[in-house]
């Protein structure tokens, strides 16, 4: 009997595996790739007994969610511009909203602007890179980005004036297309529609702004829920053994009109506010539900890969801490949903470990196009054809203290793995260790659970039972800043 060649072999298994993801006469797939802002996987396919979100469990149900989903900064800038360059934070030297990774990696080729290469048009509506037009990235995109459009506004009731922010929630009889997100859907599904009918694959990012700040919705989406299910228990208490650089000093809540700048809210305000926020995911779980259903009707939706992702989790008061910007799982913890036309096991949950800078890989092997040499994400695609499938070990996440533009003086380096989370403190230029956390989340002394969620309430490190396990994942973490992040070996340069 001849011998099989093994390069052959890999071929052929490489065949069978695309034919199962893609119609056996596909042509190069388009992408619809859908951010949604300050997003906790607030939704019912992830289990919140508090969400109303019908339009993004029925793409679950049709398509692979990821259970354990991580950005690899929990703030929106760095996390957009890490997961759409495929490097991490450290390398693109963005670490605020305000850092620019072309100043520092002018040639560097986006995602979207590696599918242009390719071929494809690509097109950017909303919030995608950035909420501010000063961080725009024109080069990206075949036309220009959408960011606004003139009359769309945050607030319906008037705003107050002086120096201080707005209300921090409204709700009005308006319209869903009252408010940013329905006119970005509308313009969305125009669009889509014009996209379909031109020859070339497209590349569609849609980035809507709500649940973020201020909690604004129509009144319609503040009635599908009860306000007293919102309440507070014991998962707001903070947690013990921690450090000064846990919490970034930079309060997102504070100064909204009648909320105190130190975010010492009280129990009242505390439930209307997660009771805005529930009705704001609710409400861009409609436009989500809007969109999808333009694309089904249209002939290129039977040739559309669609992936739904937050940016970052979001804390909603749990251990005293609102928004975002730390390394606990509240906000390092995201959602993300893949979608094709004809995918295996649909509906069936992965809880294959991924970060967001694995997005941009996996799209291009999704896609089909020639895998780039210089990604620094490794591509889960085989979670995608086969649910138990493995992709990592343990996620990378990071904060820069203080949170400001420009060099940190602090980082903190995280790595989850499936039952525990190592947090190190370290000084930037010189890397000396400040501090360590372990956290447990198998152990209720550690790690409480509220509605699906996992809170931390207690540092493990000094625990004599845990000092095997504390040296494990100091060495785990050694391994991953040594060949992820080389800052160990190698002090930054200015």
């Amino acid at each position: 009997m001849p011998s099989v060649n093994p390069c052959c072999i890999q071929v052929l298994w490489l065949l069978v595996l695309w034919s199962s993801i893609l119609p056996a006469d596909a042509s190069r797939p388009n992408v619809l790739l859908i951010w949604v802002d300050d997003l906790r996987p607030a939704m019912g396919c992830y289990g919140d007994p508090l969400a109303k979100t019908p339009h993004m469990d029925r793409l679950a149900s049709r398509g692979r969610l990821f259970q354990k989903a991580y950005c690899n900064q929990a703030v929106c800038g760095p996390s957009r511009a890490s997961m759409m360059t495929g490097r991490l934070p450290d390398h693109i030297r963005v670490w605020h909203n305000r850092d620019r990774f072309r100043d520092h990696q002018p040639d560097l080729l986006t995602l979207p602007q590696y599918f242009q290469h390719h071929g494809y048009r690509t097109v950017s509506l909303g919030k995608v890179f950035s909420g501010n037009a000063r961080e725009l990235d024109p080069i990206s995109w075949s036309e220009p980005e959408i960011l606004q459009q003139p009359g769309w506004t945050t607030y319906r009731l008037k705003k107050p004036g002086g120096p201080t922010k707005g209300k921090p929630t409204e709700q009005t009889e308006v319209t869903d297309d009252a408010y940013p997100d329905g006119q970005l859907a509308e313009l969305a599904i125009d669009k889509l529609k014009r996209l379909g009918q031109e020859p070339q694959p497209f590349f569609l990012a849609i980035g809507f702004f709500k649940p973020h700040l201020p909690f604004n919705a129509p009144k319609k989406y503040w009635d599908m829920h009860q306000s007293a299910s919102f309440a507070l228990g014991e998962e707001c208490m903070p947690p013990s053994e921690v450090f000064p650089w846990t919490y970034s000093k930079q309060m997102e809540l504070g100064g909204y009109q009648g909320v105190a700048g130190n975010e010492a809210i009280s129990f009242d305000q505390a439930q209307h506010l997660r009771h805005g926020y529930y009705a704001c995911v609710s409400y861009v779980d409609a436009q989500i539900g809007r969109v999808l259903d333009a694309l089904d009707r249209l002939e290129a939706g039977k040739n559309t890969i669609v992936l739904l992702l937050g940016d970052h989790g979001f804390s909603l008061g749990e251990a005293e801490h609102w928004c975002k910007k730390t390394n606990f799982e509240l906000d390092t913890h995201v959602p993300l949903i893949g979608f094709y036309p004809g995918m295996r096991y649909p509906g069936v949950k992965t809880k294959a470990m991924v970060e967001l800078v694995d997005i941009y890989p996996t799209l291009v092997e999704w896609a089909g196009l020639p895998k780039p040499a210089d990604l620094e994400g490794t591509s889960f695609m085989q979670a995608l054809e086969e649910p138990k499938a493995k992709a990592r070990a343990m996620v990378l996440s990071q904060h820069s203290r203080p949170w400001a533009k420009g060099e940190p003086l602090v980082m903190g380096y995280s790595i989850r793995t499936a039952e525990h989370r190592y947090t190190r403190w370290v000084e930037w230029r010189s890397h000396k260790l400040l501090a360590e956390e372990l956290y447990d989340y198998n152990a209720i002394e550690s790690v409480r659970t509220s509605g699906g969620y996992f809170i931390e309430r207690q540092n493990l490190l000094q625990v004599p039972s845990y000092h095997e396990t504390g040296q494990q994942l100091r060495e785990a973490m050694d391994l991953t800043l040594s060949t992820r992040v080389g800052l160990l070996s190698t002090p930054p340069q200015p």
